[in-house]
């Protein structure tokens, strides 16, 4: 059987996430298209061909050359919609439920909505309307490896989203963690761009793109984990009982993620921007304007702080009294079932009613 994927192009979470997915059922045939993925978070290319492209005729072509029928789509709703236009049997799955608004692209006639949960969970009057929606598990790889080491792993993620760099967001964390972590054996993880802006600005650190199963593995045995508030990390490293420093914030999905990490992790600190323009409740104001407007809007803050000598000095102060307390644990919240069993149930299904 032939399958499509593709993924939103914001950070490494939706193609985290596909990656998850795909590993998982490989007797399948995996073409791709749509917005380019960082193939390096696969251990191999699982992809027989690729359409790195958002023109529909050329995608359109694509998928009348392999004859496929069936798609997986991360969080590109518009992609999932033209998918369902031209025939594609679509499973959607979206990790955001929480956050759409009417400003919003929903892919309502999908064949199935996979709404990952969250804590406390419930509809978001939006998504109401969606008549296959199904409510799945945390989407993670949870088979791994542990290999204890005495490193401290600081994760950006993808960083980038289709409206920056992060390259500010970038330097304001380091020069702000790293006096905290000096004299120790230290590895940033990230996409290609953190790589880059690493040997650019910190040319001494080690920093790397590894497979995801690789950077799970590395996460599990770290004597301290920093990371961006990506949820699918999140979820993955939460029940790893490993000492978890949640980085402030970098557009509109993460200050919610903030909010989830409190509940679901064990030995996490979140460190917050301490500024009234960067607050979940005042960018909630936000939720009825497009996307690519909020997201500007926190890049000019954080540039803008970045520039503020006196707000950076509380800055510091407050991040090296955080990383220095004690951590706490929490409860965690558990799920019978990976998500990514039972999506692959769901595309199984799909096939089988062929």
């Amino acid at each position: 059987m032939k399958v499509l994927a593709c993924a939103v192009g914001f950070g490494l979470g939706p193609n985290g996430k596909l990656c998850s997915i795909v590993n998982y059922n490989k007797k399948y045939e995996w073409y791709a298209c749509g917005d380019k993925l960082d193939l390096s978070i696969y251990k191999e290319n699982p992809f027989i061909d690729t359409c790195w492209s958002k023109d529909e005729k050329m995608i359109e072509n694509f998928i009348k050359k392999y004859n496929i029928e069936y798609a997986i789509d991360v969080l590109d709703p518009e992609m999932a919609i033209f998918l369902k236009r031209i025939g594609i049997k679509v499973i959607y799955v979206d990790s955001l439920p929480f956050m759409w608004t009417s400003a919003d692209v929903i892919p309502y006639n999908v064949d199935y909505y996979c709404a990952q949960k969250f804590p406390n969970y419930s509809i978001n009057s939006v998504l109401k309307p969606i008549k296959n929606l199904i409510w799945v598990n945390p989407i993670t790889l949870n088979d791994v490896q542990k290999q204890r080491n005495s490193k401290i792993v600081v994760n950006f993620g993808g960083l980038h989203s289709p409206f920056g760099e992060g390259k500010e967001y970038f330097e304001v964390i380091m020069k702000t963690i790293l006096p905290n972590i000096e004299n120790k054996d230290i590895i940033i993880t990230g996409g290609e761009n953190v790589v880059n802006l690493t040997k650019k600005l910190f040319p001494n650190i080690s920093c790397c793109t590894y497979a995801h199963e690789d950077f799970l593995e590395i996460v599990s045995g770290a004597e301290l984990f920093i990371t961006s508030p990506g949820l699918t990390t999140i979820y993955e490293t939460c029940g790893m009982d490993i000492k978890t420093i949640v980085m402030p914030p970098q557009n509109l999905s993460q200050f919610y993620n903030i909010s989830i990490a409190e509940k679901i992790c064990k030995n996490v600190k979140t460190i917050n921007w301490n500024c009234n323009e960067l607050t979940l409740e005042h960018l909630k104001s936000f939720k009825n304007i497009p996307e690519e407007e909020t997201v500007k809007y926190i890049y000019e803050q954080i540039s803008n702080l970045s520039k503020n000598e006196k707000y950076m000095k509380e800055f510091n102060q407050y991040v090296s009294k955080k990383m220095k307390s004690d951590f706490r644990k929490n409860k965690i919240e558990t799920y019978n079932e990976n998500g990514v069993i039972e999506i692959s149930k769901i595309l199984y299904e799909i096939m089988e009613e062929r």
